[in-house]
């Protein structure tokens, strides 16, 4: 009996594979030969799922903003109390494991090609409309938020989230990510206290 292929299984092996190569290299770092080695596959088995290099590099970034929001969904679902669904969910965004790290360090990586890629701008552009949707949603369910305040404190959380992300991303030594891991969690807990005080 011939051997069952898990597809999605296979297809997602490759796309990790090119976000350790991204995350290590860069975008310009990103050959197909490389994600092969990387997925300890030929190249010939990515150019069955991928269209080629460029096919990949657009997967890798969906991908990226699909598991994020995939948990975050989860969060959502688990979570009746407006204020911890939003506390949580910031925590969730930042890069506080090595997955979620190696999620930003692609992100930034793509962020900075978004600037002269028009596919990877348009790319970004919706995801980044997405996140601020959904904390707009969240702090709508707020009491204590006026109306007209909404959109306004879901660009200013999601901006001060990207801020504490690109700073533990930054950190040149694994102590220095253990501090400052802990450093951005107390700047969410109190960022979100002194928001919710200014609605008093």
């Amino acid at each position: 009996m011939p051997k069952q292929v898990d597809h999605e299984n296979r297809r997602r092996s490759l796309v990790e594979a090119s976000w350790d190569v991204i995350a290590r290299e860069g975008l310009e770092g990103v050959t197909l030969r490389k994600v092969a080695e990387s997925a300890n596959c030929t190249t010939g088995r990515i150019v069955h799922y991928f269209s080629g290099r460029e096919d990949l590099i657009l997967s890798a970034l969906k991908t990226a903003y699909e598991d994020s929001e995939s948990r975050m969904s989860n969060i959502i679902a688990a979570n009746t109390d407006p204020m911890s669904r939003l506390h949580e969910i910031a925590l969730e965004a930042l890069p506080l494991d090595s997955k979620r790290l190696r999620e930003w360090r692609v992100w930034m990586v793509f962020w900075a090609a978004a600037v002269s890629n028009e596919e990877l701008a348009i790319e970004n552009t919706r995801r980044i409309k997405a996140w601020r949707n959904l904390l707009h949603q969240l702090i709508s369910e707020t009491p204590k938020v006026s109306h007209n305040r909404e959109a306004e404190l879901a660009f200013e959380i999601a901006s001060f989230i990207d801020g504490l992300g690109i700073q533990v991303c930054l950190a040149s030594s694994p102590a220095e990510l253990k501090r400052s891991r802990k450093l951005a969690i107390e700047a969410v807990k109190n960022h979100l206290a002194t928001i919710m005080r200014q609605q008093d």
